[in-house]
């Protein structure tokens, strides 16, 4: 019977123990992106560049999203795609079914989410960006694209798995 409260007080340290865990390593949450910085020359050559590998896939519809926590690019930075084929939509225009498959809400035709999660200039006029795109499996997911400019335009130089 004098178990108990050793017990509970067992309970008690453990319980004690990860509350000062967590305070001292919170769970990362993902912040949104500063659209502006992404909304950038380099991003839509990178984008254009992406549109083009993916074309051989042929998805009806592809979805854009910026940062770690899939930032909806601004309506100006999406009229950059006004006409292109397949149609460039915001990833907030997709939802994602329980089997992985991204599909437009407004009519229900599948696509594929580009999410530039962040660049780094390598050299001036070259940059190494980050990308996932979600019709890859996980972890395969996940590609380096070096991109350069060359007279004036935006072009893919490189892509690594990352």
């Amino acid at each position: 019977m004098k178990k108990t409260p050793v017990i509970l007080l067992l309970m008690l340290a453990l319980v004690v123990e990860a509350a000062g865990w967590w305070r001292f390593h919170p769970a990362r949450v993902p912040q949104h992106a500063n659209q502006s910085e992404f909304e950038t020359d380099m991003t839509a050559g990178l984008l254009h560049g992406i549109f083009q590998e993916l074309a051989a896939d042929q998805p009806p519809v592809f979805f854009v999203a910026f940062g770690e926590a899939r930032t909806e690019p601004s309506y100006a930075f999406m009229a950059r795609f006004a006409g292109q084929m397949p149609p460039v939509r915001a990833f907030t225009s997709a939802v994602m079914t329980p089997t992985g498959l991204v599909l437009e809400t407004a009519t229900g035709r599948p696509g594929v989410i580009i999410q530039i999660i962040r660049f780094k200039e390598h050299i001036p006029g070259t940059f190494d960006v980050l990308v996932t795109l979600s019709n890859r499996p996980g972890g395969h997911d996940r590609f380096t694209y070096r991109v350069a400019e060359l007279g004036g335009e935006w072009t893919i130089r490189s892509r690594q798995p990352a």
